[in-house]
């Protein structure tokens, strides 16, 4: 079974082909270009690069979120017009649950921190499990500010590995705040990927290879719906 993955819910675009779970091509790019921009001519490399066709994919996966509100919009809309046009099942994974894939066999409690704006991080936590061989949800998804967040997982009293595009930026006050607890891998690992999404959705494939409805998993509003609801009291039509 041939699938594609998308992910644009971070600064990064990260693109992958794969067959029954294995990575036959990866695209990744950091740049100051936009998804939009990245996006579809990276996808006709990997494609090209591969020797593959779209018709003979069995199925996509996207990656709904959280995460950077117009990065999942344009992830989404690209997999849903892609999925549509071809018939093909659509599969949709949350960032963090991909994002813990850069832990796999370790024994830290794995932490993606995304960055979330507003002095808060997309978070969650999982542990790997040598049983199911993944990571499995330890704490669920949430908006969390950095004190709070790491106040609750020091009381947890484990090695910590972090990982995402928040870890960089707040690297110095992990170390302050965790000292040896605190495990972080390079840049190049920790942020999001291709193979990490890949294993997110082939496993939730193979529990259910049906395809859903995918819709996008924000956790907290939009700076528009705030606004909104600030001005004229009340929630946004659907």
């Amino acid at each position: 079974m041939k699938f594609l993955t998308i992910d644009t819910t971070t600064k990064v675009t990260a693109l992958a082909l794969a067959e029954a779970g294995s990575v036959v091509a990866e695209g990744f790019l950091h740049t100051r270009k936009t998804h939009s921009e990245r996006l579809l001519p990276m996808l006709d490399q990997l494609l090209t690069a591969a020797d593959w066709k779209l018709k003979e994919l069995g199925f996509i996966g996207v990656v709904r979120g959280p995460g950077s509100f117009t990065g999942i919009r344009i992830g989404l809309a690209t997999a849903q017009g892609m999925a549509q046009v071809l018939n093909l099942p659509l599969v949709g994974v949350l960032s963090l649950d991909a994002l813990a894939w850069a832990g796999w066999g370790r024994s830290e409690l794995i932490v993606p921190l995304l960055d979330a704006r507003k002095h808060e991080w997309y978070t969650a936590a999982y542990r790997f499990d040598d049983m199911t061989q993944r990571p499995e949800r330890v704490l669920p998804p949430q908006a969390s500010a950095p004190a709070e967040w790491v106040l609750r997982l020091a009381d947890m009293g484990e090695r910590i590995l972090f990982v995402g595009d928040a870890v960089t930026p707040y690297e110095d006050y992990l170390h302050q705040a965790l000292g040896d607890r605190l495990v972080i891998l390079p840049e190049y690992v920790r942020l999001p990927r291709g193979a990490y999404t890949v294993q997110a959705v082939w496993q939730k494939w193979l529990a259910d290879p049906q395809g859903e409805r995918v819709e996008p998993y924000y956790i907290r509003k939009s700076e528009a719906e705030v606004n909104w609801e600030r001005k004229f009291g009340g929630k946004q039509d659907d």
